[in-house]
């Protein structure tokens, strides 16, 4: 699988980065200094927010087992999925280093709340892989 490097994620990733920094920073000064971070969790609130809220809900989507396996050729998300659903998401996934992901979830948002939630899941546990190589979050 592609890495997510390239010119059309760079600034985005740059701006997650910064918001991730900015969520720590506003725990910390409500909570005082804060030995560990689910920084994972940051980072899904902080991709989330790239998502249209009334659009983005996790009840319309059928249950299914989140995993960070995903990227790794091991049991994946999206052969949890039917055929259709996977190949959509599959595609979305595939563009993202071509336009980005504003642009992707703009692009999902007209297929519906499943497919919304399936790419803001898969997003997140690709985007924490290549965070967390990058040194950016632990």
């Amino acid at each position: 699988m592609e890495n997510l490097s390239s010119n059309a994620l760079e600034a985005e990733i740059a701006a997650l980065q910064q918001k991730i920094e900015e969520k720590k920073n506003l725990l910390e000064q409500e909570n005082g200094i804060i030995e560990e971070v689910d920084e994972k969790k940051l980072l899904r609130d902080s991709v989330n927010e790239m998502f249209t809220p009334s659009r983005h809900t996790a009840a319309l989507a059928p249950n299914v087992e989140q995993t960070s396996a995903v990227w790794t050729g091991e049991a994946s998300y999206l052969d949890r999925l039917d055929g259709d659903s996977a190949a959509r998401i599959k595609r979305l996934i595939d563009q993202l280093p071509q336009v980005g992901i504003a642009k992707t979830v703009v692009e999902a948002e007209t297929d519906g709340p499943f497919v919304v939630d399936a790419l803001h899941d898969l997003l997140v546990d690709r985007l924490y892989d290549e965070l967390k190589s990058r040194g950016i979050i632990k």
